[in-house]
């Protein structure tokens, strides 16, 4: 199977040896996924950390956000310098199974009107009952349909959503997308023959800055809460 060119948008922080570790893990399964990742994957790394680079790496590409951080912004700046069909967002602090891509590429030939999709995360899926191998899910539901850690678009939804919101700097941002989809009626798929695992509890290793504060922390999480609401009315 002749797999498609797919920009892949990873946003890192490799301010110490342990989140310098967490990308270039991250970015070692990514390319041991595909027999022909040097041909198919474009790896768009956008970090913080000044003094590091990420160009070793074949067709990889590291950019320089204009801080402070925000997780829509700097997905954002990152699609923005690729031009594929295809566009995968994505945090550091995934784990690529084999053949993941594939999956994603053939559930998009079964669902040829939808514009986005996700990978199953065997640590996460499974506490809503959703196992892998066990077909493709339409749904909203973050978390259970909606990975935010790892979403998989056609780049022409663009055309429909405009750009990610940048309010939003960390949580709320899957809520948002996943509001924005079903206003728009565009449909989001669950894969699950695809596997990437996400290994989660790792906020301050995947943004721009330590979080050290309570007022901080509060921005990145609960803070977006009133702007959803507002924005949404739920």
């Amino acid at each position: 199977m002749e797999l498609p060119k797919i920009d892949i948008v990873i946003i890192s922080y490799a301010k110490n040896a342990e989140c310098y570790t967490l990308t270039q893990k991250c970015l070692d399964s990514l390319i041991a996924s595909e027999k022909d990742a040097d041909n198919i994957f474009n790896i768009i790394i956008v970090e913080s950390q000044d003094d590091c680079d990420w160009d070793h790496y074949v067709n990889t590409k590291t950019y320089r956000p204009v801080k402070p951080y925000g997780y829509h912004k700097f997905l954002n700046f990152g699609r923005k310098k690729g031009n594929n069909g295809l566009i995968a967002l994505c945090n550091n602090d995934l784990e690529f199974h084999k053949g993941w891509f594939t999956e994603i590429v053939k559930s998009m030939e079964r669902n040829t009107e939808a514009l986005s999709f996700s990978p199953i995360c065997p640590l996460t899926q499974k506490m809503y009952g959703i196992l892998p191998n066990t077909g493709d899910l339409m749904g909203y539901e973050i978390r259970k349909h909606i990975s935010g850690w790892c979403i998989i678009q056609k780049r022409e939804i663009y055309k429909i959503i405009g750009d990610l919101d940048e309010r939003f700097f960390h949580w709320f941002c899957d809520n948002d997308y996943a509001m924005t989809l079903h206003e728009k009626g565009i449909e989001h798929f669950l894969v699950t023959s695809s596997l990437v695992t996400h290994h989660d509890k790792n906020i301050g290793k995947t943004t721009e800055r330590v979080v050290e504060t309570t007022d901080e922390m509060w921005k990145l999480t609960s803070g977006s809460s009133p702007i959803f609401y507002e924005k949404w009315k739920k």
